[in-house]
């Protein structure tokens, strides 16, 4: 892996400075790059700059381990730092480089002794007694038994202190979990890449089966219909049922059957179990003796649609064939979207853990330096601020997906108790115009009477509190929020209504799925992850209501949840 090229970027000019500013480099460059590492070389010479080294080398280290047993020294170690690598260096121990700064300031020979001394020891610092003076070395923890980064800093060891190496490994440690973010990113688009051949060539097999074969989705509606499907039951056209209500499809086709009524029931009864069905057979009204399977999909529990299989039994030992081959497809076809779905889960798992080791290390230091406030200029006090705030923004992110995950998959249950909508409207408010009085942003309340309803109060103010985070946060200034609450027939309505930017009318439909965001906002360069919805939609739900959005664009939006009431 060859060194990238430094970005042509003023925030990354060589200046020097303190460990903050090469931390609010690396948290705000490399953690925001997801396909390379191109600003790593500038914060290599920030590294160079600011504690004057001689040079920074960040590598990869050679996996193969040293011939003897590395010690583990509790003491810096003095040797001689040479160009020549030691005798029992095999080839392919050399480090892969990821970045260097100065360009080409550290030789083969030099490279092939630091790849010696990575695999030795864990952290180690190297002191000569003459030039080059030094070198420390600093790791990422291993992950898989593999380090994805380690740094080399060259120059006289004797000013290193306790924030050198501690800039150094955090360094080290962002740049890892770029690495294993940009790695997992590129196995999880293969294996949707992988899904998609996958499902294309379903789709074609689906198209040319000779069985019938019918697929809706967990909505009910028609996503394949084979043309032999078509034949079997008089549809014209099969393939434009894709989108229609499986329904309509059923009335259509009940004529086919020499008793519709029974058709009709004994489909809905089938639908209702939701159990596999094999070999159910049904007389038609033209003396045929159609056959039929029925298949749920299911996903780690979940269900995502149904599958309708039909054969003509003139043939039985051929179409008993097909038959079979066609539930291997399927079969193979559901364990494809298991793997993927948990694949899904467990890079939500590792991105979030792997985000907090270096998270935790940065916050660590930040609260250690900003204990000594008394020695900090007012510009190193806000590098403190940079770092904290970025800290803080990628805990709220990883801590969104974490819940919007076990949300779907029904493992953080609901603590009903009676909640008073009005009191909790009012209460919203309350908590959140301190802050936006800040923004210049007035947030007005206005409730009306109503009954009390079974709610979980801290999950319902969760979801208050996002609709007002955003109607602050797309609003202008010195404009007006209005959050009002009124109960009508038999359910609750919560209006959350701003004056601000509003939403692309094509746009509206899509903002509750995960990380969709309307594209006005991210033009302005509003922050923002796209979760906050879809937490919104999921916890009404699971309530029993609904949430809605009225926008129009350039003159605001209202977002309003609709829950049922207590009868």
């Amino acid at each position: 892996m060859g060194a990238p090229q430094a970005r042509s970027d003023p925030d990354l000019a060589v200046k020097g400075g303190s460990a903050a500013a090469i931390l609010d480099v690396a948290v705000g460059k490399i953690l925001r790059d997801d396909t390379a590492l191109g600003a790593l070389p500038a914060v290599l010479a920030r590294l160079v700059a600011a504690f004057g080294l001689r040079a920074a080398v960040a590598f990869q280290p050679p996996t193969q381990p040293p011939t003897q047993p590395p010690s583990q020294p509790t003491a810096p170690v003095t040797t001689q730092l040479t160009s020549q690598p030691p005798t029992h260096l095999a080839t392919g121990q050399r480090p892969a480089v990821l970045a260097m700064y100065p360009p080409g300031s550290v030789d083969e020979g030099l490279l092939a002794r630091i790849g010696a001394l990575a695999l030795a020891r864990r952290d180690t610092v190297i002191a000569t007694t003459g030039p080059p003076a030094g070198v420390l070395l600093a790791r990422s923890v291993p992950a898989g038994g593999q380090c994805l980064c380690a740094l080399a800093l060259i120059g006289d060891g004797a000013g290193w202190n306790d924030e050198v190496r501690a800039t150094a490994h955090a360094v080290a440690a962002i740049v890892a979990t770029q690495i294993r973010h940009a790695n997992d990113i590129a196995r999880l688009e293969r294996s949707h890449a992988a899904l998609a051949d996958q499902t294309e060539r379903l789709n074609c097999l689906i198209a040319s089966a000779i069985p019938g074969v019918l697929m809706t989705d967990e909505q009910g509606t028609v996503t394949n219909v084979s043309e032999s499907f078509g034949e079997m039951f008089g549809l014209a056209e099969p393939g434009r049922l894709a989108g229609t209500p499986a329904i309509a499809v059923l009335h259509r086709i009940g004529r086919v059957f020499a008793d519709p009524v029974r058709f009709t029931r004994r489909i809905a009864a089938v639908v209702r179990a939701r159990q596999p069905l094999t070999g159910e057979q049904i007389r038609a009204a033209d003396g045929r003796t159609l056959e039929g399977d029925y298949w749920p999909v299911l996903v780690d529990g979940l269900y995502r649609g149904d599958i309708w299989l039909a054969w003509d039994m003139s043939d039985r030992t051929e179409l008993e064939q097909q038959r079979l081959e066609a539930q291997r497809q399927l079969t193979e076809q559901n364990e494809r979207l298991r793997k993927l779905d948990e694949a899904r889960n467990q890079f939500l798992a590792i991105v979030s853990h792997e985000l907090r080791t270096p998270l935790t290390s940065i916050v660590s230091f930040s609260e250690l330096i900003r204990g000594e406030a008394e020695g900090l200029t007012p510009e190193g006090i806000r590098f403190l601020d940079i770092i904290e705030r970025n800290a803080d923004r990628m805990h709220r992110l990883v801590g969104d997906l974490l819940m919007l995950d076990r949300l779907e998959a029904g493992a953080l249950p609901l603590d009903l108790a009676p909640v008073s909508i009005a009191d909790l409207a009012a209460e919203a408010v309350r908590s959140a115009a301190p802050a936006d009085a800040k923004q210049g942003i007035d947030i007005e309340v206005s409730t009306g009477e109503g009954p009390i309803v079974a709610a979980d109060h801290r999950r319902l103010m969760q979801v208050l509190e996002n609709l007002i985070a955003n109607a602050v946060k797309f609003s202008h200034r010195n404009q007006r929020v209005l959050v009002t609450a009124g109960y009508h027939g038999d359910q609750w309505r919560i209006d959350v209504t701003d004056s601000g930017i509003g939403i692309p009318p094509a746009e509206a439909g899509q903002l509750f799925n995960r990380f969709v965001r309307a594209s006005n906002a991210r033009t302005a360069g509003l922050p923002g992850t796209g979760l906050g919805l879809s937490i919104v939609k999921v916890l009404t739900e699971m309530h029993g209501g609904h949430v809605e959005v009225d926008s129009t664009l350039g003159r605001g939006s209202t977002f309003s949840v609709i829950l049922p009431g207590p009868g």
